[in-house]
């Protein structure tokens, strides 16, 4: 059987966090993404007056997959919330891990920046549709995908340090 690459992987996984953005350096963007599991266990959950009586929590487990994806260089990147994101008239392949040959994105691109197939060359459009964050990347080359250990990337156990922040932030505005 063929082993999948980091980049096949990262396609493969059904839900997607993502834990980390930043510039290492200037023009490089790097970010680290976790895979969400949906829980074994079943709770009820209220959503605008609607029960669901067995919504099975997508959680990031001692058992997710963790990736660190590297663009050494791009044009342009975006980050939308996923609550607001639409992909009407678009041209994709992939599922999670997208390489688009039409988008709005494109189309933004092409508006806002002199950036064409001349100058600098030829670029694609990749996306990472992410639970809560789509990541869209407009750049002449594709991104270092690699599968990494979560405890070398975070120093805090995978999304507690945004608790910690939240918790603290409502505690020092109520007091």
């Amino acid at each position: 059987m063929k082993e999948l690459s980091a980049a096949e992987e990262l396609d493969s996984c059904r839900y997607l966090y993502l834990e980390q953005i930043s510039e290492p350096r200037i023009n490089c963007l790097r970010l680290v993404i976790s895979e969400g599991l949906a829980s074994d266990h079943a709770e009820p959950l209220a959503v605008g007056g609607m029960k669901i009586s067995d919504a099975r929590p997508i959680e990031v487990t001692n058992s997710s997959k963790w990736f660190e994806v590297v663009w050494d260089t791009y044009i342009s990147f975006a980050v939308r919330d996923e609550s607001f994101a639409s992909s009407n008239d678009e041209e994709w392949v992939g599922k999670v891990f997208r390489v688009y040959s039409r988008s709005r994105f494109l189309d933004f691109i092409s508006a806002g920046t002199f950036a064409d197939a001349d100058f600098p060359g030829p670029f694609v459009h990749y996306e990472i549709a992410c639970l809560d964050h789509i990541v869209d990347v407009a750049s002449l080359r594709p991104p270092k995908i690699r599968r990494v250990n979560a405890k070398h990337l975070l120093s805090d156990p995978p999304r507690k340090w945004l608790d910690k922040l939240l918790r603290t932030t409502r505690l020092q505005s109520s007091g």
